[in-house]
């Protein structure tokens, strides 16, 4: 593989509202249909010859409109999806610290090997989106151009282990909706050309009042 674009799903449902957004597979909110417009004019003067995707929708209505102009397959991996939040999935932190006070408290003082309740750890999340990057890779070692589209936590997660080979740096990456990020490769050494390029003007941008993944 020559060159990899890592692109983040446009603005959500979800991310409308500041919920927890993992494995909830919530729709594209009226912005983040505005994002992808621009996003997917941007996109196309590249030539990707391969496209994978979380099974999330929102990934891959983000990169659909693509894939029918170049006529091209998207390729589903479980493994490619966001951070399991459990029994906090969909819910805001308000919402969150109402229906579960003690686990709020909990959450706010743990650190990295934090426990979602019936979901994930970072690292677990981090070793399964790393599995399947290596995977893409492997199977892709003759193919010049492959497009990942994912969410912010999976890319912070891939761009960590690009940069370091662990998850030391997830917590230093800022991936906005519908961007872009090219990563080209001298042989199996990782360049980051670029990173979360949004192809559209400020005013379709969304902040969050808190960085956690969506």
């Amino acid at each position: 593989m020559k060159e990899l674009f890592l692109i983040r799903h446009g603005h959500s449902v979800d991310n409308e509202f500041f919920r927890y957004s993992g494995f909830s597979d919530c729709d594209l909110s009226q912005i983040g249909r505005q994002q992808v417009e621009k996003m997917t004019d941007y996109f196309k003067q590249f030539d990707v010859e391969r496209i994978y995707a979380s099974t999330l929708k929102r990934t891959q209505q983000t990169i659909d409109a693509y894939a029918k102009l170049k006529n091209l397959d998207v390729e589903c991996l479980d493994d490619l999806r966001e951070m399991n939040f459990g029994i906090f999935d969909g819910l805001s932190f308000d919402e969150i610290k109402a229906k579960y006070p003690e686990e709020a408290k909990i959450f706010l003082s743990s650190g990295r090997d934090y426990r979602f309740p019936n979901g994930e750890t970072l690292e677990e999340m981090y070793n399964r989106n790393t599995s399947a990057i290596e995977k893409i890779i492997k199977t892709n070692e003759n193919i010049d151009s492959v497009a990942v589209v994912s969410h912010m936590g999976t890319i912070r997660n891939l761009l960590s282990y690009f940069i370091s080979g662990s998850s030391k740096y997830h917590w230093n990456f800022k991936v906005g909706n519908a961007s872009i990020t090219k990563i080209s490769f001298d042989g199996r050494f990782p360049i980051i050309e670029y990173m979360g390029y949004m192809p559209y003007e400020s005013s379709l941008i969304r902040t969050y009042p808190s960085e956690k993944n969506k």
